[in-house]
């Protein structure tokens, strides 16, 4: 078990699929008729996780993940599978969800045991003829095994995982003063306000969040959010309001002036230097890396296997499963299309084909007001 961190049984994790892997190693298992099960990747549902974490770690909330993933119409574990969530309804992702796949180690690819125990509870303690019920209760940390190496592929890194659960006890353990002092996050709203989380009130440096009174849009700070005795609270106004319109015809002549010929030089060097950044290809890059160093791990651990006197047909699938996976992914790897970098040239003949950059911005600004 703490080898090799062969699946146990039981239901895959919402990312994961089980996989026939061959005959079982043990003799008497496989006169039983067992075959050995493996956790592999799945593709549609992997990237759901992957992008939990990182939305946590951007500062989202278990509820506000959870919102965000059902307005993208994202399936949630029930709806992807379900003849093996038969006892949920499907409807969408919850909160509990979440906060459950962020609690998960197996998605750093290592197989772990005994996370949960089953405690029987009397239903009355002073009457044990009246029987009990099975709960299960979370083990303590000695009770917990982990295999010693990756058991399957992973899809979050061990460094995010652990960054994750920091994160989880920093908030849990965070007193009001500390909630109310975080910064705030981007929220599902039905109206998509211009500058959502790019103006900070000048009295307490928070975000300054969107707000709509009679058909005009604001950007609000309150001062009943912050935290209580807080230094910024004496001298904050009940309310600060900022007009959009008028912020955006500032930023308008502020743009216009980047774009005159005094400054255009200088424009186009920045735009040259932001577009050389990394792109979202790089990330696609990484994950297929990271795919390819999981299989040759598991190859080998495989090969150790052979030469510690394992019988080479119970290692045959497996081994060819992980090959199967390193050549996915490098077939991935070489069909990554990089972006096609603006030369100054290019982005100075954009400039001149928008022409007047006050009279474009300001057309912009009537058609969305």
């Amino acid at each position: 078990m703490l080898i090799d961190g062969k699946h146990q049984g039981g239901r895959a994790p919402y990312g994961y699929r089980v996989v026939d892997a061959g005959p079982h190693p043990n003799p008497r298992k496989v006169q039983e008729g067992y075959r050995l099960r493996v956790l592999a990747i799945d593709e549609l549902a992997a990237p759901a996780v992957e992008r939990i974490y990182a939305m946590y770690l951007e500062g989202l909330g278990f509820k506000a993940i959870a919102e965000t993933l059902n307005a993208e119409g994202t399936a949630c574990p029930s709806a992807h599978s379900p003849k093996q969530n038969r006892h949920r309804s499907g409807h969408g992702w919850q909160s509990s969800t979440v906060k459950a796949i962020l609690d998960n180690p197996r998605y750093t690819g290592f197989a772990v045991y005994g996370r949960w125990r089953k405690v029987e509870e009397l239903l009355d303690p002073e009457n044990v003829a009246a029987g009990h019920v099975v709960r299960f209760r979370r083990s303590p940390t000695s009770k917990i095994v982990r295999s010693r190496e990756a058991a399957h592929a992973a899809i979050v890194s061990l460094e995010d995982f652990t960054r994750v659960q920091l994160e989880i006890r920093a908030r849990r353990e965070a007193g009001l003063r500390d909630q109310t002092s975080r910064e705030r996050v981007r929220v599902r709203t039905p109206h998509t306000y211009l500058f959502k989380g790019r103006v900070r009130c000048s009295i307490c440096t928070r975000k300054m969040e969107g707000a709509m009174r009679r058909n005009t849009e604001f950007c609000r700070c309150a001062a009943r959010t912050l935290a209580p005795g807080a230094s910024a609270s004496l001298e904050h106004p009940p309310t600060v309001y900022l007009r959009v319109d008028q912020l955006s015809t500032r930023v308008n002549d502020w743009i216009a002036k980047l774009f005159s010929p005094e400054y255009l030089d200088a424009t186009v060097d920045e735009l040259t230097a932001a577009v050389e950044e990394d792109a979202p290809a790089d990330r696609t890059e990484a994950d297929l890396k990271r795919r390819i160093a999981a299989a040759e791990a598991t190859m080998w651990r495989l090969r150790r296997a052979l030469e510690a006197g394992w019988d080479p047909a119970e290692m045959t699938a497996q081994y060819n499963a992980a090959v199967a996976e390193k050549r996915a992914a490098e077939a991935g790897l070489a069909t990554i299309e990089r972006p096609q970098r603006l030369t100054p040239k290019e982005i100075r003949a954009m400039v001149d084909q928008l022409g007047d950059i006050a009279q474009a911005l300001d057309c912009a600004s009537q058609r969305t007001g």
